[in-house]
């Protein structure tokens, strides 16, 4: 009889036991393991009048590799007291915490920010040298505007500019006037060779002779244009094959 009641005191500790592990495993509850990010809660965009500076180490001392645009899109892989390690397309950096809107997945960072697909950083050369000239501080507006709309023949960079319209209006900002159409703003400013770009300067594009398109330059062989109806205003590697020349303004 005694035998019995011990077995019966056994089975009824195991059975809460069992009870319990099923508990921990349905919650997902594992005692002592690290917490981690969940990976819908990594995504963050840049909070930014114009660009966010990415960096090579967790502080100011560190040079710039990269810039996230306002609005632009990342994933925070890991925090170090007042700075992120993130990652944008294919650039990774550190970033200033205060500057990033955290906490949301990809289909919330679209609906926050009004785009219809992600911006993504781009790098930069030499940018401690470039950041005090005023094709710097050009091309810095006009990345606000990224992910915009490409409208035939519009001069908004909010609602929406063709390519020759788009620069047209950045400059306009900076009390510099330019021809309405990409072939007479190609004749206009300083013409420099390919090889003598600087950040600020425009770009054109021919085929055939004829000039077709404009876009700006923002260094170490990217520019940002309204290119297509179907992708808007963005950031681009420049088309060097149809590349003619350079035009400074500034």
């Amino acid at each position: 009889m005694q035998k019995l009641k011990q077995r019966l005191q056994h089975k009824r500790i195991f059975g809460m036991g069992g009870i319990l592990a099923g508990i921990l495993a349905f919650t997902g509850t594992v005692y002592g393991a690290p917490e981690e990010m969940p990976e819908e809660n990594q995504v963050a965009y840049a909070e930014v009048s114009t660009c966010l500076n990415i960096r090579e180490g967790a502080g100011m001392e560190y040079p710039v590799i990269a810039r996230l645009p306002k609005d632009g899109y990342c994933e925070v892989k890991k925090e170090e007291g007042a700075w992120c390690y993130i990652e944008s397309e294919e650039i990774e950096g550190y970033v200033y915490k205060s500057y990033l809107e955290t906490g949301m997945n990809q289909e919330t960072y679209l609906r926050r920010t009004g785009r219809e697909e992600p911006v993504y950083a781009y790098k930069v050369e030499n940018v401690e040298m470039n950041t005090a000239g005023k094709g710097q501080e050009i091309a810095d507006f006009a990345l606000q505007f990224v992910g915009n709309p490409y409208v035939w023949g519009g001069t908004s960079l909010t609602s929406g500019a063709d390519c020759s319209g788009f620069v047209q209006s950045v400059y306009r900002n900076f009390g510099i006037s330019l021809p309405r159409v990409a072939a007479d703003q190609a004749q206009a400013g300083t013409r420099v060779s390919l090889e003598q770009l600087q950040t600020g300067d425009l770009i054109f594009y021919a085929d055939g002779g004829a000039i077709y398109h404009v876009v700006l330059y923002l260094g170490n062989g990217q520019v940002v244009h309204a290119s297509s109806a179907a992708t808007g205003i963005k950031i681009s590697p420049v088309n060097w094959q149809n590349a003619v020349w350079g035009v400074r303004l500034i």
